[in-house]
């Protein structure tokens, strides 16, 4: 007999890939306020939205710095033959996939991709393969820093010298150690943290009789000092920030409960030009750089209060527009924020309502919604 959580989980795999196939299939599956966006080489259409082809740009930038990885990888063992990727991903959504759809529009080149992980989660990737077309559309990301900067200027270096190799095999010519030194070193630098390959370094080196030999990146790559865009912030929050709330009941304070707001930002890894992005970040939002660390070895910026009432969700109110996926969440925050506002969080219809706000977005708590509404009604008979 086949288990009804099994079946479940298989009728929501089916009701999303029939949603997400017939969201491919409009033949308009752009957000209204992309519509002015042509294409990659042209202007922006007469019907203009007020929101241009270069937001879209810093937006989609900000993304892909939480979100995007490129790559290059050797396929076989023992070839310097390479292969390149270029990939954005995100939970799936439909907002998600229309994004991905503007995005493909305008830069015309690449496919859309649903897949699902082991646990049956969907995730949706905007994915080129082409090499050609990677090396089109790299200069497209230029806004980016740290590690993702760097990738694209060692991408583009491994070109290079890819259709160098390729010419030398062609004519015959054995390349030298060194300049194999190089070649495989640069491959195995791109995107480090992000890659497990199936040969290490030093035995890929070893392979290739250069596994002696010393190798310093003679690559000059500067940092990006400027400030983020703020379209560029908000891409970075979409992909790498989250908005919270910790929800209490302590003896302390009954019969109230103990509610505060959580502003988790951009979460990356512990690196120098990481913590300067976060600080560039602050400094472009006029605040101070509050940088947490992780167990997990993870940073990122924390706010919570005042700070997230006065300046966080001013800002992202500015560009409600642009949450997209994340739209949804940010109305009930601002819900949950009138009713502070309003005092309502001292009564119980205020507190019932912000619950039910609480346990309408995505959480991690770990009581169910019910156990809150019991307590309430406990707290407040009347």
């Amino acid at each position: 007999m086949v288990n009804n959580a099994t079946t479940n989980i298989k009728r929501m795999r089916e009701d999303i890939i029939k949603e997400y196939n017939e969201v491919i299939r409009e033949n308009n599956v752009i957000f209204a306020p992309l519509r002015a966006l042509v294409s990659f080489n042209n202007h922006i259409s007469k019907k203009n939205s007020g929101i241009n082809r270069e937001d879209f740009r810093e937006f989609i930038n900000g993304l892909y710095q939480a979100e995007g990885t490129m790559g290059v990888y050797f396929p076989k063992e023992d070839s310097l033959r390479v292969r390149f990727n270029f990939s954005i991903g995100q939970n799936y959504s439909i907002e998600a996939v229309k994004v991905f759809s503007s995005l493909k529009k305008i830069l015309g080149v690449g496919l859309i991709k649903l897949d699902f992980d082991l646990k049956d989660q969907a995730h949706v990737r905007y994915v080129i393969s082409n090499t050609k077309d990677i090396f089109l559309i790299l200069p497209y990301f230029s806004f980016l820093y740290g590690q993702k900067k760097g990738d694209i200027i060692r991408m583009e270096r491994i070109y290079k010298l890819s259709l160098l190799l390729t010419t030398l095999s062609k004519k015959g010519v054995k390349p030298s150690i060194f300049f194999i030194n190089e070649f495989i070193n640069l491959v195995y630098s791109i995107n480090p943290e992000g890659q497990q390959r199936k040969l290490s370094l030093k035995d890929k080196l070893d392979k290739f009789e250069c596994g002696h030999l010393s190798y310093k990146e003679k690559l000059k790559i500067e940092e990006n000092s400027n400030l983020p865009g703020k379209l560029f912030i908000i891409g970075l929050f979409l992909g790498d920030g989250s908005f919270g709330f910790v929800f209490d009941s302590p003896p302390s304070k009954v019969p109230n409960f103990y509610i505060k707001i959580v502003f988790n930002f951009a979460a990356q890894s512990y690196n120098n030009s990481n913590i300067e992005l976060l600080e560039l970040v602050a400094k472009a939002m006029s605040l101070k750089p509050q940088i947490y660390i992780r167990k997990s070895g993870m940073i990122g910026l924390e706010y919570t209060g005042d700070i997230v009432y006065s300046y966080i969700i001013p800002f992202l109110n500015e560009y409600t527009e642009w949450l997209f996926w994340r739209k949804k969440q940010f109305i009930n925050i601002q819900k949950i924020v009138a009713i502070f506002k309003n005092k309502g969080h001292l009564e119980k219809n205020g507190l019932k309502e912000i619950i039910n706000l609480l346990y309408d977005m995505p959480n991690k708590y770990r009581k169910p919604k019910e156990y809150w509404i019991d307590l309430l009604e406990k707290r407040f008979p009347f």
